[in-house]
């Protein structure tokens, strides 16, 4: 299939992934809430207020990427109980368009629900810990894309399959923590030089491990999404 014709499929796929979620806001409104809770949990665990500058910095983005992946299970859990539900994933199989294609489609739109979810807990974070970014929110944006983006591919191939066999959150988790684990140390560790000040430039080699495995994952998940869910 050409190119265009691909990404036109992939664009037509997502956006009715996203218009279902903006007719229920179903998944990411439980994406928010369980990221929200966890936010909530550390920030009554530890205490908050000025005298906690130093270990808010520290803390900070261990919870915030533990409160993304998390949460990021759950929004794609239920994105992918409604596809169950309603038989859309067999009926998008049967249309005459790219595997590949279904696969971007879905992967974009997971990666707007995580991006909207980041736009909501980013803040929250800072606030509810009172922790200093500085000005490094350019920065920030890229360390959570660049992150996010591989979270999203895994996600978006094990959601697919976990859909198939009906087991919902548990299995999807099971699946997808382990496997995301170089993406989350990446994230953490990232995210942790900027929260100290100290630049992008000193993660550099962590930077590009999370390239590396996002681009594998992509790669790997689009050459065997047709495949692992065959029935």
């Amino acid at each position: 299939m050409k190119t265009v014709g691909f990404w036109r499929a992939a664009w037509l796929v997502a956006r009715k992934d996203l218009q279902l979620e903006w007719r229920t806001f179903d998944a990411l409104a439980a994406s928010v809430v369980f990221a929200v809770v966890v936010l909530l949990v550390f920030q009554f665990a530890v205490g908050g207020g000025p005298a906690r500058q130093l270990s808010a910095d520290a803390l900070v983005p261990g919870v915030l990427w533990l409160a993304i992946s998390f949460s990021s299970v759950v929004g794609i859990a239920r994105s992918m109980d409604v596809e169950r539900r309603g038989d859309t994933l067999a009926g998008l199989f049967r249309a005459p368009i790219d595997r590949g294609a279904i696969y971007a489609g879905k992967l974009i739109a997971n990666a707007v629900r995580i991006a909207l979810l980041e736009v909501i807990l980013v803040p929250l974070a800072i606030v509810f810990f009172n922790a200093s970014l500085g000005g490094a929110w350019l920065e920030l944006i890229f360390v959570l894309a660049l992150c996010s983006f591989g979270l999203c591919a895994l996600g978006t191939l094990f959601g697919a399959i976990v859909s198939r066999v009906g087991r919902g959150e548990a299995l999807l988790s099971t699946l997808l923590l382990p496997a995301s684990t170089p993406l989350l140390l990446a994230g953490v560790t990232a995210t942790g030089a900027l929260f100290r000040g100290d630049g992008l430039a000193s993660v550099s080699r962590w930077l590009g491990m999370a390239a590396g495995f996002g681009l594998l994952y992509f790669f790997v998940a689009l050459a065997t999404f047709e495949y692992v869910l065959e029935e």
